[in-house]
């Protein structure tokens, strides 16, 4: 019988798979597969709904910890579909022996970016585990969020010629982890931000936004194929227009990853009419957060089959897959 493997976590095929496996089962229920949040309508509002759970290795890394992750992490989902943030719920899965010092750190974080997001927590549970059947402490969170918007925002949504911007640099956060694993000297700070201002001030200007998607586990390259399966459209990436720190790329060699696949926790990937595009990036390169924001590619043609490719530095064809392994695990 087949055994779930850390593969399954990661964002790639065999995380296809195991959501597969899952929808099977569960069925008609289900009524959101492949968007970041579920989309519903109570009375005259509507609602953009989440949830997620943390268990990042190591809790404190360089540009934040498990607290500040969790908070960010569910506000961007619930900006991919254009949802204003309004409340969370916070459930603490604690192992015995963890230090009260390092949960106020954890909780400060928590309090900082809600207060900074002007969001509330509306309900939260706490357990407490033996020692050794647990890694510290993991967090759960669901968030609850306004749609002012009209529009269709959805990963099926990307259309022929619209253009793929990124909001900016990739794979901050997988390598700053990976350094800090590897006891790497690196200056190197995680992207951990939320991202709803940046998407607040798109939709306020209003962008014409066909799909949003933040890459998280998996990285670019797995949300982009993604949206390609969801979309069937193919998707063109320029490896020369997409935004990597040196540093990120240094880390990557040494280890043997391709960034592509690198995760992030303060980015946002915007697929919208190629003539929006300029507009877009106008208004994103004004803001501290979308200075380094690019257009890295285009929806390239309707697909039976669709994949992402990458023209690369010396203007070679690569396809760039669904991975089959973990690159980096508890990344997020």
């Amino acid at each position: 019988m087949e055994h779930i493997l850390l593969s399954h976590g990661s964002g790639g095929k065999n995380s296809q798979r195991l959501l597969k496996f899952i929808y099977k089962i569960l069925g008609s229920i289900v009524i959101n597969h492949t968007e970041d949040s579920g989309i519903t309508s109570i009375q005259q509002n509507k609602l953009g709904i989440t949830t997620d759970s943390y268990v990042i290795d190591p809790i404190f890394f360089p540009g934040g910890d498990i607290g500040k992750l969790a908070v960010c992490g569910t506000l961007n989902d619930l900006a991919m579909v254009g949802a204003i943030p309004k409340y969370l719920t916070l459930s603490l899965i604690i192992e015995e022996s963890f230090s009260f010092d390092d949960l106020k750190k954890i909780l400060i974080s928590i309090k900082k970016e809600a207060k900074n997001s002007e969001i509330k927590i509306i309900a939260g549970d706490t357990k407490v585990v033996s020692k050794g059947k647990l890694d510290k402490i993991f967090i759960n969170t669901a968030g609850y969020g306004i749609i002012e918007h009209s529009q269709d925002i959805n990963s099926h949504n990307a259309q022929l010629g619209d253009a793929v911007i990124v909001t900016g640099d990739i794979g901050d956060h997988g390598a700053a982890i990976m350094a800090v694993r590897n006891d790497f000297q690196s200056d190197l700070i995680s992207d951990c931000a939320s991202v709803v201002p940046l998407i607040k001030k798109l939709l306020d200007e209003n962008v014409n936004i066909h799909t949003l998607r933040d890459p998280t586990r998996g990285g670019l390259a797995s949300i982009l194929n993604e949206i390609a399966i969801s979309s069937s459209m193919d998707i063109e990436l320029e490896e020369v227009k997409i935004p990597i720190k040196d540093s990120v790329v240094g880390i990557c060699d040494i280890l043997g990853i391709d960034p592509l696949y690198m995760a992030c926790e303060g980015r946002a990937v915007i697929i919208c009419p190629e003539n929006e595009s300029e507009k877009a990036l106008r208004i994103l390169r004004k803001t501290d957060a979308g200075k380094s924001a690019e257009k890295i590619g285009k929806i390239l043609s309707k697909s039976e089959n669709p994949r992402v490719y990458l023209k690369t530095f010396i203007g070679a064809c690569r396809i760039l897959p669904l991975l089959s392994r973990e690159q980096t695990p508890r990344i997020c």
